[in-house]
């Protein structure tokens, strides 16, 4: 949940900046956010269950749980098995948020988006701003406290044949006709330019009230699919053409990483557990740092492995995949090594780096220098 919400603060500011002055705010901010969740959530739920794995193993140790619960005949293994049973549940779980909860939540998400930018037209309307709405520049010197009224109004038009049309009214307001949204403008100049090559052509009207179309609130948003990001993971496994916006090997990497993200939750707690068990009369520095930092390197190296494999002859599937087969491996083993008597994993770490003359606690190093005659 804390990691949830780190990751939303800063669509908070594009969701606030979309619904300002909306009657129905507070409802369209929660739509938005749901809609938005499950994409943070495919890469939260692993690390949450990762750290959670880690902090448990390292608080029991600390403590001497673990040696308490050796010395009635539970083996580490076995103290932390849950964790691994944990994992199966996360993968599970994780695979429907990223097949499924993921794409529909991101279309979602820009269909909601597109029908505010569209039919909610004077939301978008700031003081003293220029704005682009398709082929028009709008200028609005200030907007009343109902924001659905403007005063000094400037709309600038580029027509065919490179000609121009220049709205100028002193006062106007959004108007609702059916499912149209209209700018009325009331006693106002167009000035229409027609034709480039001929500058000195231009038509001038006043006029007493003046409807410019801004938006269709009943406008459909395109259908789902026109990006790989949005369908389904069946839908993604079956599609075996390029389109105009993605090809064979973007859906093969889309679903090859989906699944690696999802199928991390499978050895994570094996990996947590071998970095969290230590020696409770033995402090080690840099131990969270070390565990928090491969997993920001695991997270880089399925990225890279992503962008890469598409490149490749192979496609994007070997890398992945062999970037997750390496770690799951060594998870296994470092799980094994550390369940099986062998010692906590950065115990190891330490003594190895003492037997060449380097030393992970510079605390230690500065004590052992003040004993030194």
């Amino acid at each position: 949940m804390i990691g949830l919400l780190v990751l939303s603060a800063a669509r908070f500011l594009i969701i606030f900046d979309l619904v300002l002055g909306n009657d129905q705010g507070l409802l369209i901010v929660a739509r938005l956010l749901g809609a938005f969740v499950p994409h943070y959530l495919a890469f939260m739920l692993p690390l949450a269950l990762y750290w959670g794995s880690y902090t448990t193993a390292r608080q029991l140790t600390v403590g001497s749980e673990v040696n308490i619960l050796q010395a009635t005949g539970s083996s580490i293994a076995r103290t932390f098995s849950a964790l691994i049973v944990l994992g199966v549940v996360f993968a599970c779980l994780n695979v429907a948020v990223v097949g499924w909860l993921q794409p529909l939540g991101r279309y979602s998400y820009r269909a909601l988006t597109h029908h505010l930018e569209n039919s909610d037209f004077y939301l978008r309307v700031r003081d003293s701003t220029f704005m682009n709405i398709d082929n028009r520049t709008i200028f609005v010197e200030k907007i009343n406290e109902d924001r659905h009224s403007f005063e000094k109004i400037l709309i600038f038009e580029s027509l065919d044949k490179g000609g121009t049309m220049t709205i100028l009214a002193p006062r106007g307001q959004i108007s609702k006709l059916n499912a149209q949204l209209n700018l009325r403008l009331f006693e106002g100049q167009r000035i229409v330019v027609e034709d480039a090559a001929d500058p000195d052509d231009v038509q001038m009207m006043n006029f007493d009230i003046l409807d410019i179309p801004v938006g269709n609130a009943s406008a459909p948003f395109r259908a789902r699919g026109e990006d790989e990001q949005e369908l389904l993971l069946p839908e993604l496994i079956g599609q075996n053409a390029s389109t105009a916006d993605a090809t064979v090997r973007d859906y093969s990497k889309a679903i090859h990483k989906k699944l690696v993200i999802a199928m991390s939750c499978l050895f994570l707690p094996m990996l947590a557990v071998a970095l969290g068990v230590q020696s409770s009369r033995k402090r080690n520095l840099y131990q969270s740092i070390f565990a928090a930092l491969l997993i920001i390197i695991y997270h880089q190296l399925v990225e890279f492995a992503g962008d890469v494999g598409t490149r490749l002859e192979s496609g994007p599937a070997v890398l992945l995949w062999s970037v997750f087969t390496v770690f799951f491996i060594a998870s296994l083993v470092l799980f094994y090594k550390t369940t099986t008597g062998v010692g906590p994993l950065m115990d190891r770490i330490s003594t190895s780096l003492d037997r060449i003359g380097l030393n992970l606690d510079p605390f230690a190093w500065w004590r052992s220098r003040a004993q030194t005659p």
